[in-house]
């Protein structure tokens, strides 16, 4: 028996082609307008179904970067900017950044956040303070996360993805309960214990786990206030596993399984014991990635390959930066394969062929990056005190909180 045609349209199209042979080809933009049609459409375009296959799709062909500038401050404590700005960003094919999203935090403004994760559309927002926000920049959609336990250290890092067991998508952070310092055996100073803690917190659905907090078990080792990787089903954290004299002498890697809630320990790669402050953790083709900055001229790109309980590491490539670093450069991969980006300080950005190395293209970020307002007006940064965070991202119709008829 022929499929019905939608309801209210007139149509003789089948649903199943009408909706996912035409308009499951349509950028969300359109689809938002077209859940407005009527009760049958915004159903069907707000269903599981419909929003998976069109994230499929858009994962395949409509993959792009997102920048998302922040001003910098010494005091992170203290309010950053009474702006949030996301801008769409083709590095290779234009300098121009176009503005996607906005929002205005009037009358005190967003304090300062490190750098932005994405998944499937969703950009989080982790401020150093402890506030969360997470935004779909098609939908326009944006949501304050509740605070969580509260923690005797500032500096805060979350991580953010998708747990394929459950199909669901979750927020993950660490907190300190409380420390102590004990005098070391030899007399020479004390060294800091702490009792961490770590919780999770699941979006978009009904369930009594949404929007709240659940603790897990307690990590083994302290957390470290970096930017942690998400791959699907687990959390990469980088934490201390022991210290000396004030100083972490030994790190490793924390991998928490979304499944089950656990931890597991891993090694670092061979090229260094401990996350030094210009080293970062990041993700290249699926794969968990050290970024390696034995000094201020080089870099070198460590991939993990996961062998069930183990990580093993292995040198991809070593890169000559053509300028010294200050801080850290971060690697971000690309809608091609053979290349990715390397952003140093996040000020320069760089393309780079990981089959032999080289760098293709330099990109003075505060200079040579315009962004567009889109309402006539069109800036640079300069020489002002801006960090310039750029995302991997794709257009989604996910939502952050539950579908509601409210």
């Amino acid at each position: 028996m022929a499929t019905e045609p939608a309801a209210g349209t007139g149509s003789l199209l089948p649903d199943d082609i009408l909706f996912f042979q035409i308009l499951l080809l349509l950028p969300v933009k359109c689809l938002v307008r077209f859940q407005s049609v009527c009760r049958s459409w915004r159903d069907t375009i707000a269903s599981t179904h419909f929003v998976r296959g069109h994230l499929e799709l858009s994962t395949r062909t409509r993959k792009s970067m997102v920048l998302v500038p922040r001003k910098s401050q010494k005091d992170p404590t203290k309010t950053g900017s009474r702006h949030l700005s996301i801008f769409s960003f083709q590095p290779g094919q234009s300098k121009v950044a176009g503005l996607i999203f906005h929002k205005r935090f009037y009358p005190y403004g967003i304090p300062m956040f490190s750098i932005p994760l994405h998944c499937d559309g969703l950009i989080l927002i982790p401020c150093l303070t402890g506030a969360i926000f997470i935004c779909n920049p098609a939908t326009r959609e944006f949501v304050e996360l509740p605070p969580g336990t509260c923690s005797l250290v500032l500096d805060h890092r979350y991580a953010f993805g998708f747990d394929p067991s459950s199909g669901t998508y979750k927020v993950a952070r660490h907190f300190v309960r409380s420390y102590k310092d004990i005098a070391q055996a030899d007399g020479e100073g004390t060294v800091r214990e702490y009792s961490s803690g770590h919780e999770i917190l699941t979006l978009g659905t009904n369930s009594k786990e949404a929007w709240g907090w659940k603790p897990t078990v307690d990590p083994p080792y302290r957390i470290k206030a970096r930017t942690p990787i998400c791959l699907p089903g687990f959390f990469y954290w980088s934490a201390m596993q022991s210290m000396a004299h004030g100083k972490s002498i030994s790190d490793v890697i924390l991998r928490f399984r979304l499944l089950d809630e656990t931890f597991t320990v891993h090694p670092n790669p061979p090229c260094r014991a401990y996350l030094s402050d210009n080293d970062t953790l990041s993700a290249i083709g699926g794969k968990l990635c050290y970024v390696h900055s034995p000094t201020v001229w080089e870099i070198g790109i460590w991939l993990a390959e996961d062998h069930g309980p183990s990580l093993a590491w292995s040198l991809c490539r070593r890169v000559p930066l053509p300028m010294p670093r200050c801080l850290l450069a971060f690697a971000c991969a690309s809608t091609d394969p053979d290349k990715i980006f390397i952003s140093v300080d996040a000020w320069y950005l760089f393309v780079c062929n990981v089959r032999d190395g080289s760098l293709e293209e330099k990109i003075i970020m505060p200079s040579s990056v315009l962004y567009d307002l889109r309402n006539g007006t069109k800036f640079n940064t300069g020489a002002l005190p801006f960090a310039h965070y750029m995302v991997p991202f794709v257009e989604s119709l996910l939502r952050i909180r539950p579908f509601s008829d409210k």
